[in-house]
C-alpha cells in the first residue's frame, strides 16, 4: 500500500484553484476533514513510513526472487596449473577442471527443495503488512495531533465570540447607565463599576484573540496554508453526530500491526527451524570450450544436489531459541495493545459519556441564565432591582457559555480520537 503525498510549495495554487478557497487574502472557515486531508499530504512522517513500506515491499521481492532458476552468461581463460580457477566464481562447464583453455557459456541453478525459504518469504508478507499498518498509525497519530490542534484552534475562536458577546451586552447596559447617571437616577459607582465590567469582558476578548491567532499558526504550520487565509469553526457550530464516520474495515491499527509483526516472528521461527531438513539444488549448463583434458569435450552438463546439515557449532539451534524468544515477545506485544486499545476506549468512552450528561445539563442551564440575565436587565431599567444583579446575570451566563465550549471541545476530541484509534475514518 503507498502513501500518496503532494508537495507543501502548490499552497497557492491549492488556495486559487480550489472551490472554498477562491480568496486566498480572505480567511475561510476549515472543516475538520479539510485540515487531515492536508496534514496527510504534506506530513513528512507518513512519507517516511510509506517509503518504510515500498522498502519492505521490495524486500518481499528480493525473497520470491530465489523461487526462479539464475541465469548467467560466463566465460573463463586460465593459465598456468589447470583446474585452479574455482575461486572466480565459474561454474558449470566453465568451471569444470577438466577444461583446458578459453571457454564460455551459460549457467543456471534453481532450488526445488527448500523450506526454509518459504518460512522466510511468509516472515516477509508478514514483515509488509506490519508495515502497512505502521503507516496507518502514522496516519492516526497525524490525524489526532491534527484533530487536537484544529479544535483547540475553534475552542478558542468560540470563546473570542463569547467574550465579544458579553462585551457587547455590557456595553448595552453601560449605555442605559450613562444616561441614568446624568438625569442623576444613578450613581457613578454604578457607572464606574460597569466600566470596569466592560474593561474586563474586552479584555478576555483581546486575550481570547491572541491566543486565537496563536492556535491559527499551528494549523498553518500542519497544513502548510498561510494562517491570514484560514480560520476555525465555533466549536459551538460542530455536532458529534455531524461528523460522518467512515466504519472500520479493519481492527484497530495497533492490533493489526502487532498481529502482523507476531505472525512474522512465528515463521521466521519456522524458517530457521527448516534449517535442519535438507535441500535439494539443480544446475545446468552449456556452452563451448578448447580443449578438455583427461575426459572427452561436451557442450553440456546437468545435476542435483542434496545438502543436510550435521552440525554447525550450534548456529542452527541458536538461531531457533533467538528467534522463539522474539515471537514470544511479539505475542506479549500483542497482548499489551489489545490493553491499551481498550484503555484508551475506555478513557475516551468516560469523556464522551460525561460531556454528553454535562451538555444536557448546561444547555438547559443556559436557558435559565439568559432568562435571568434579561430579568436582572429589564428589572434595572425598571428601576426595580439593582445593578449588582446584572452584573452577577452576565457572570453566570459567561461562565455556562464557556463551560459548553469546553465540554463540546472535550466531547469532539474524545469521540473522533475513539473512531481514529478503532480504525475509523472522519470525513
Amino acid at each position: 500500500m503507498e502513501t500518496k503525498t503532494r508537495p507543501l510549495g502548490m499552497v497557492i495554487l491549492f488556495l486559487a484553484g480550489s472551490p472554498g478557497f477562491a480568496d486566498p487574502s480572505a480567511a475561510r472557515v476549515l472543516s475538520i476533514s479539510q485540515v487531515l486531508q492536508r496534514a496527510e499530504n504534506v506530513s513528512p512522517a507518513l512519507q517516511a513510513a510509506a517509503d518504510r513500506e515500498r522498502s519492505e515491499q521490495e524486500n518481499l521481492t528480493i525473497l520470491k526472487s530465489f523461487y526462479y532458476p539464475s541465469l548467467s552468461l560466463e566465460a573463463i581463460d586460465s593459465y598456468g596449473f589447470s583446474g585452479s580457477g574455482k575461486e572466480l566464481g565459474i561454474g558449470g562447464l566453465m568451471g569444470s577442471p577438466y577444461r583446458s583453455g578459453p571457454a564460455a557459456g551459460v549457467t543456471s541453478s534453481v532450488a526445488l527443495l527448500d523450506l526454509g525459504r518459504r518460512s522466510h518469504l511468509e516472515a516477509a508478507r508478514q514483515e509488509l503488512a506490519a508495515a502497512q499498518d505502521e503507516t496507518r498509525i502514522e496516519r492516526v497519530r497525524l490525524d489526532q495531533f491534527a484533530l487536537q490542534t484544529f479544535l483547540e484552534a475553534a475552542r478558542f475562536q468560540g470563546q473570542q465570540n463569547a467574550a465579544r458577546e458579553m462585551a457587547a451586552e455590557i456595553e448595552r447596559v453601560q449605555k442605559e447607565v450613562d444616561r441614568f447617571v446624568q438625569t442623576g437616577q444613578r450613581s457613578v459607582v454604578e457607572k464606574l463599576l460597569v466600566q470596569d465590567q466592560t474593561t474586563d469582558a474586552r479584555m478576555s476578548e483581546a486575550a481570547f484573540h491572541e491566543r486565537y491567532e496563536v492556535a491559527l499558526e499551528r494549523v498553518a504550520l500542519l497544513t502548510g496554508w498561510p494562517a491570514q487565509s484560514i480560520g476555525c469553526p465555533d466549536p459551538q457550530s460542530l455536532s458529534e453526530k455531524g461528523w460522518i464516520l467512515q466504519p472500520a474495515a479493519e481492527a484497530s491499527p495497533l492490533l493489526v500491526e502487532a498481529a502482523a509483526e507476531a505472525a512474522a516472528a512465528h515463521a521466521e521461527v519456522s524458517g530457521y527451524s527448516a534449517q535442519n531438513w535438507p535441500k535439494i539444488t539443480a544446475t545446468a549448463s552449456v556452452g563451448a570450450m578448447d580443449q578438455s583434458r583427461v575426459i572427452d569435450k561436451k557442450e553440456y552438463s546437468g545435476g542435483f544436489g542434496l545438502t543436510l546439515p550435521l552440525f554447525a557449532g550450534y548456529r542452527i539451534s541458536g538461531e531457533i531459541r533467538r528467534a522463539r524468544a522474539l515471537a514470544s515477545a511479539k505475542d506479549g506485544d500483542l497482548t499489551a495493545a489489545r490493553m491499551t486499545v481498550d484503555e484508551l476506549n475506555a478513557q475516551y468512552d468516560e469523556t464522551i459519556n460525561a460531556s454528553r450528561v454535562e451538555l444536557d445539563y448546561l444547555k438547559d442551564e443556559r436557558d435559565v441564565a439568559r432568562k435571568a440575565f434579561a430579568l436582572a436587565k429589564q428589572r434595572y431599567l425598571a428601576f426595580e432591582g439593582a445593578l449588582v444583579d446584572v452584573r452577577e446575570a452576565l457572570r453566570n451566563l459567561s461562565r455556562v457559555e464557556t463551560e459548553i465550549i469546553n465540554v463540546q471541545v472535550d466531547l469532539l476530541l474524545a469521540a473522533g480520537s475513539k473512531a481514529l484509534i478503532n480504525g475509523g475514518r472522519i470525513s
